[in-house]
């Protein structure tokens, strides 16, 4: 008895290590070269890939106050490569992204509270011509690490929504 309780002790701490385990990258923000280190627990796994990206699987969101409101979705396996995101809610407050149930299955969402969701910014020369794909998020299941981009069939969204109000 005692050497299986030292047995399934020795399994929990190495659990416990793994999951505070982290990797290392090297990335370019603002053009400077930055580490960024991503503890395990953070990585999100699309199984399917981003559209267009359907190669690369491990990403991770990455707060950064000289981005704020906006984030990045950083991949692991190409440092060199990360979109900005945003909240959609923070450009259309009404936003509300339907997920059916393939979708909600594959994201392994139980309670749609564990989801966040995200809209990929592009950044153009002229900030205001810069736009937000309000029509396929990335949604992200925080608790089990599993995220998909999802394409609506909701009509009010478009894949080039303003990131500006026409009033900025």
């Amino acid at each position: 008895m005692a050497t299986a309780a030292v047995a399934m002790k020795g399994r929990s701490e190495a659990r416990e290590a793994t999951a505070r385990a982290s990797r290392h990258l090297q990335v370019v923000r603002f053009g400077q070269t930055e580490g960024l280190d991503v503890a395990n627990s953070d990585v999100v796994t699309f199984e399917q890939g981003l559209v267009g990206m359907e190669h690369l699987r491990q990403f991770t969101i990455v707060a950064d106050q000289r981005l704020a409101p906006c984030a990045w979705l950083q991949s692991l396996e190409d440092p060199s490569l990360a979109f900005v995101v945003i909240a959609p809610t923070m450009i259309q407050p009404d936003y509300a992204a339907e997920i059916g149930g393939d979708d909600a299955y594959q994201l392994e969402l139980e309670d749609p509270d564990d989801a966040d969701i995200w809209s990929i910014v592009t950044i153009v020369g002229d900030p205001r011509l810069s736009t937000v794909n309000l029509l396929a998020p990335v949604i992200v299941n925080r608790k089990r690490g599993v995220g998909k981009q999802v394409i609506l069939s909701d009509a009010r969204y478009s894949l080039r929504h303003p990131l500006l109000s026409t009033g900025s």
